[in-house]
């Protein structure tokens, strides 16, 4: 009898205390300010009749850009985006050095990418996985993102992309929403994270 107790204790240890398991953040817009953290580095992010609506502002002569911290290597967000005039969105990950691998998403498709190293004039932009799927004006997608040492996972509207490469295992700072013209909303943004 005391080698079944001794075994569902340490079960129960180690799955509580375990240094992999992570808080999950909900957030649905129910008060009109942005989630604490949550800074606009370029365009215009406000919430909206209980959606987050992100806007490039012509005068900043760049795509809008929400950041959202949650420093991570592993990680997964989901969330509902419709496109209200905007051109394209990308889903944005940064780390130490800068830019390190998005998910763009706009009429040329669907596309998984690492960023070029802005220091580095060499590097070039790589396509890790891309899909024909284009984001309808007026329609809600749900998109989610999952990456686990240095593979990621990316469903949208049905289609699933997967790459990898030895960078995406970098500590990131968190997300990035990027905004490219009109505007897009966005609802239902769920996140959770291992360091």
């Amino acid at each position: 009898m005391r080698t079944p107790l001794i075994l569902l204790s340490l079960v129960l240890l180690f799955t509580t205390f375990s240094p992999a398991s992570a808080a999950e953040a909900s957030v649905a817009f129910e008060t009109a300010a942005l989630p604490e953290g949550w800074t606009a580095a370029k365009g215009d992010f406000s919430v909206v009749d209980g959606v987050l609506v992100g806007k490039e502002l012509a005068a900043d002569k760049h795509p809008a850009v929400l950041a959202i911290p949650d420093p991570h290597k592993s990680s997964s967000i989901s969330f509902k985006v419709k496109f209200d005039g905007a051109k394209g969105f990308s889903l944005s990950y940064n780390y130490a050095k800068g830019h390190l691998f998005r998910v763009n998403f706009d009429q040329a498709g669907l596309v998984l990418m690492l960023d070029k190293d802005k220091k580095d004039p060499a590097s070039k932009q790589v396509v890790l996985a891309k899909n024909d799927l284009k984001p309808v004006a007026g329609e809600w997608v749900e998109m989610t993102c999952k990456v686990e040492g240095e593979k990621v996972v990316v469903t949208c509207g049905g289609v699933t992309l997967e790459g990898s490469d030895p960078k995406v295992s970098a500590e990131k700072d968190g997300y990035r929403f990027v905004v490219k013209g009109e505007s897009i909303s966005f609802d239902d943004v769920v996140f959770s994270s291992t360091k």
